[in-house]
C-alpha cells in the first residue's frame, strides 16, 4: 500500500476543521457523526500502519483504531488529572494526532500485508453452506425483533421474564447453525464478521430491553461524565475511572452526541468489533491454516464463558476488556510478533480505567517481560535470572493487597476505602475463602438444572481445559508459563484480600464485591489456554470419520453457548435456583424523584429510598445537593443513610429513625419513598403511613411517598 504525504495532511486538516468548527460555532449532531467517525477511522489506520505495517490491512485497521482510543483515554485521563477536559482541553486533544502521528510515517511502498487473508472473497465452499447461513441471518433478525418489542421502562430484576421462550430457541438454533458454519468455512473474515454480529446480539441484550439504562453503578459514570462534558471537571476529582471518563467525553464532544448513549454503546460495541478478532490473531499461528477449523472457531468459543462484566458500560468492565486484549496478544509477544512496549501501554491505559484490572494487567506484563527478556544464561547471569525471576513473582503474589495497604496509610481515618482484619482458626479461614464447589443442580426443572448446573460449574471446565491447553502448547511454546504463574499470583492475591481486608464504604453484603473480582480477573489468565484446547478437541473431532459424534458435539457446545447467555444476566428462577434482588430503574422512580423535587419546592431535603430511586435521582439531577459528606440520596450503600432505610424496611418504620437521619444531615425535611415491589411493601405502607405528614403516590400505587417536616 501507498500513503502519500500531501493526501494525508489534507485529510487531517479537513476532519480537523470540521471537528474544531463543530465545537466551536455549529455544534451540529450530523456533522459530529460524520466527522467523528472519520477522524477515528483515519488516524486509527494511520496508527496501524506505523505500529504494524507487515500485518494484514484488517489487522492495521482494527488494531490502529483500538490503539488509537487507548490513546485518546490515556492522554485524556491525564490532561484531566492535570488540567480538566473542557472544550479547550478537548480540542486540544483533537489536534495531538497529526503531530503525533504524521511524523512516524515513513511513505511510498512497502512490504505487502500478508495475502491469505481476504475477508471479502466468496468462495464455493462458503456457497455450499449458504443455507447455514440464512438460518443465522433469518434467526437473528427475529430475536433482534423480540429484543425490540421487549424493552421496557417497568422495573424488573430480569429481562428472561419478559422475553419470549421463543427467543431461546433461536439463539440456540442460530448459534448452532454459526458453529457449524464456522467449522466448515475456510473463509475466516467472514466467519469473523458474523462472530462479531452474534456478539452484539448477545452482549448488548441489555441495551434493547433496559430502556431507561441497565443497573445501578452506570448511572453513576453517567452522571459524572455529563458534568465533566458540561464544566470540564468534576470535585472531587477521582483518582480512578479517569481512562472511560475522557474517552467517553471525547467521544460525545466529537460525535455532538449524548453522553448517554455513548456510555451505553462503547463497550458492547468494543467487544463485538475487537474481542473476536483478537481472539482470532493471536491463536492463528497455532492452527493448520490448510484445514476446517480454522481460528475463528475459539472466537465464538470464548462466549461459553459468562460474560456478566461486558453487559453494560462500567470502569471495571471496560477495564477488563483491554485486559483480556493483553491477555490475548501476549502470546504474540512470546513468539517476538507483537511489541511488549505496545501492550505496556495498554497496561497503563487500563491502570487509569480502573486499578482493579490494571494492577492485574501490570502484573502480568511483569511476568511477561521477566519471562521474554531473562532467557537461559550461563554462570553469574544465570543467578541473575532466578533472582529476578522469583522477586517477580513473590511480587506479584501480594502486590494488590500492598497497594490497599498503602491505599489503608494514605487514607487512614473516616474516609479510609479498606482497613484490616484478622482470621482466626483453620474453620473460619476455609468459609472466609469461600472457594466454590463443584455441585448438580437438580430440582426437576430440566431448562434450569441444566443452565445452572452449567453456570456453576464452568469454573471447573475452564481450570481442566485451561490447564490442558497449557501442557499441550508448551512443547512449542515453554515460556506460556507465564500464564498459569499469572493465574497463581492473582489467585494468592485474591486469598489475601479475601481474608484480611475490609472495605467500609460497602455495606456487609457487598464487601466481598472485590475480592470476587479478583477472583474472576485471575481465570482471565487461563481463557487462551482454554480456548487453545477446545480447538485441538474440535480439529480432532472434525478429523473423525463418524458424522453422529459430530453433530452430538456440535449441539451441545451450542447448548453450553446459549446456558452461557442465560447465566451472565441477572436472574430470578426461585431460591431453589438464583433470585438476583436488584430492580432496574423505572419511569416511576424518575417520576417520583420529579415529585419530591417539586413538592421541596427549593428546600433543603434528604431521601431515604433504594438503590433504584437513588440511581434515578443521580440520573435526573446529578450530584446536585450534599449535606457536609452526605449526598442528599443514600448513595453508596455503606452510607449512614442506607442504614436508616434498612431500618425504615426491615424493622417499623418510625418517625423518631427518620429523625436521627434528619439530624445527622441537618434538615427539617425528609422523605421516605418505598416501591412497591419491597418485600411485605403492604406491611411497611400501613405502617409508615401514621408516622408521616403527608403520603404521596406515584403510577397508581406503584411507589408511595412518606413527607416528614421537623
Amino acid at each position: 500500500m501507498t500513503l502519500r504525504l500531501p493526501y494525508c495532511i489534507i485529510i487531517s486538516l479537513i476532519l480537523i476543521v470540521g471537528l474544531l468548527g463543530n465545537f466551536f460555532l455549529w455544534e451540529s449532531t450530523l456533522l459530529g457523526l460524520t466527522f467523528g467517525p472519520a477522524y477515528l477511522i483515519f488516524y486509527g489506520f494511520l496508527l496501524g500502519f506505523i505500529l504494524f505495517r507487515a500485518r494484514p490491512d484488517l489487522f492495521k485497521f482494527l488494531y490502529g483504531l483500538l490503539f488509537f482510543l487507548a490513546g485518546l483515554s490515556l492522554f485524556g485521563a491525564l490532561i484531566y488529572f492535570f488540567y480538566k477536559l473542557n472544550t479547550l482541553a478537548l480540542g486540544t486533544l483533537v489536534l495531538l494526532p497529526p503531530f503525533v502521528i504524521l511524523p512516524f510515517l515513513r511513505f511510498g511502498n512497502h512490504p505487502e500485508s500478508e495475502k491469505h487473508f481476504n475477508p471479502l472473497q466468496i468462495n464455493p465452499h462458503i456457497l455450499r453452506t449458504t443455507l447455514l447461513l440464512a438460518v443465522f441471518i433469518f434467526l437473528t433478525i427475529l430475536n433482534l425483533r423480540h429484543l425490540l418489542a421487549a424493552g421496557t421502562v417497568e422495573a424488573i430484576r430480569t429481562p428472561w421474564k419478559i422475553l419470549p421462550f421463543d427467543f431461546f430457541i433461536n439463539y440456540f438454533v442460530a448459534t448452532l447453525a454459526l458453529l457449524y458454519f464456522v467449522l466448515k468455512s475456510q473463509k475466516e473474515g467472514l466467519n469473523l464478521i458474523l462472530i462479531s454480529v452474534h456478539t452484539f446480539l448477545t452482549v448488548a441484550l441489555a441495551l434493547f430491553i433496559y430502556r431507561i439504562g441497565y443497573g445501578f453503578d452506570p448511572f453513576i459514570h453517567q452522571a459524572t461524565e455529563k458534568v465533566i462534558l458540561a464544566q470540564g471537571f468534576i470535585l472531587p476529582k477521582p483518582f480512578y475511572y479517569l481512562g472511560q471518563y475522557s474517552l467517553v467525553v471525547f467521544l460525545a464532544k466529537i460525535f455532538h452526541t449524548s453522553v448517554i448513549w455513548v456510555d451505553r454503546l462503547l463497550l458492547p460495541t468494543l467487544i463485538s468489533v475487537f474481542l473476536p478478532a483478537t481472539v482470532y490473531f493471536s491463536l492463528r499461528p497455532y492452527t493448520d491454516r490448510t484445514k476446517t477449523p480454522g481460528a475463528s472457531l475459539a472466537a465464538l468459543l470464548i462466549f461459553l464463558l459468562p460474560f456478566t462484566a461486558f453487559v453494560a458500560t462500567t470502569p471495571q468492565g471496560f477495564a477488563n476488556f483491554f485486559l483480556l486484549i493483553i491477555v490475548f496478544f501476549a502470546i504474540l509477544a512470546l513468539r517476538r510478533e507483537f511489541q511488549i512496549s505496545a501492550l505496556w501501554f495498554l497496561g497503563f491505559t487500563t491502570l487509569l480505567i480502573h486499578p482493579l484490572a490494571g494492577l492485574p494487567a501490570l502484573i502480568f506484563l511483569l511476568l511477561l517481560t521477566v519471562f521474554t527478556f531473562f532467557k537461559k544464561q550461563q554462570g553469574v547471569f544465570e543467578f541473575v535470572r532466578h533472582v529476578v525471576f522469583i522477586m517477580s513473582v513473590l511480587l506479584a503474589a501480594i502486590a494488590i493487597p500492598l497497594v490497599f495497604l498503602a491505599a489503608l496509610f494514605l487514607f487512614l481515618g473516616p474516609s479510609s476505602i479498606v482497613s484490616l482484619k484478622t482470621i482466626e482458626g483453620a474453620n473460619n479461614f476455609l468459609t472466609a475463602l469461600g472457594w466454590p464447589l463443584p455441585v448438580l443442580v437438580n430440582h426437576f426443572r430440566p431448562f434450569y438444572d441444566l443452565a445452572y448446573t452449567y453456570g456453576q460449574n464452568i469454573i471447573f471446565l475452564l481450570l481442566f481445559f485451561g490447564f490442558a491447553g497449557y501442557f499441550i502448547l508448551k512443547k512449542n511454546l515453554p515460556s506460556v508459563l507465564v500464564y498459569p504463574t499469572a493465574f497463581f499470583a492473582l489467585i494468592t492475591n485474591y486469598v489475601l484480600i479475601k481474608l484480611f481486608v475490609d472495605f467500609p464504604s460497602l455495606i456487609k453484603y457487598e464487601q466481598g464485591v472485590y475480592p470476587q473480582r479478583i477472583l474472576e480477573i485471575s481465570f482471565y489468565f487461563l481463557i487462551p489456554l482454554f480456548l487453545f484446547a477446545l480447538y485441538k478437541f474440535f480439529e480432532k473431532l472434525m478429523e473423525a470419520k463418524g458424522k453422529t459424534i459430530k453433530l452430538f458435539f456440535i449441539l451441545i457446545f451450542a447448548t453450553f453457548l446459549t446456558f452461557s447467555l442465560y447465566y451472565s444476566y441477572p436472574k430470578d428462577d426461585g431460591e431453589d435456583y438464583q433470585i438476583d434482588r436488584g430492580y432496574s430503574v423505572s419511569l416511576f422512580d424518575l417520576n417520583a424523584v420529579h415529585k419530591i423535587d417539586e413538592d421541596a419546592a427549593g428546600a433543603d431535603y434528604i431521601v431515604l429510598a433504594d438503590q433504584s430511586v437513588s440511581a434515578a435521582a443521580v440520573k435526573e439531577f446529578g450530584f446536585s445537593k450534599y449535606f457536609g459528606p452526605y449526598f442528599y440520596y443514600p448513595i453508596p450503600t455503606g452510607d449512614p443513610l442506607y442504614q436508616y432505610y434498612l431500618k425504615m424496611v426491615y424493622q417499623t418504620p418510625s418517625r423518631a429513625t427518620v429523625a436521627e437521619a434528619a439530624n445527622l444531615t441537618g434538615v427539617k425535611l425528609v422523605y421516605f419513598v418505598l416501591n412497591k415491589y419491597w418485600t411485605d411493601s403492604d406491611k411497611i405502607l400501613e405502617a409508615a403511613r401514621p408516622t408521616a405528614d403527608e403520603t404521596l403516590e406515584i403510577g397508581s400505587g406503584k411507589i408511595f411517598i412518606f413527607k416528614y417536616q421537623f
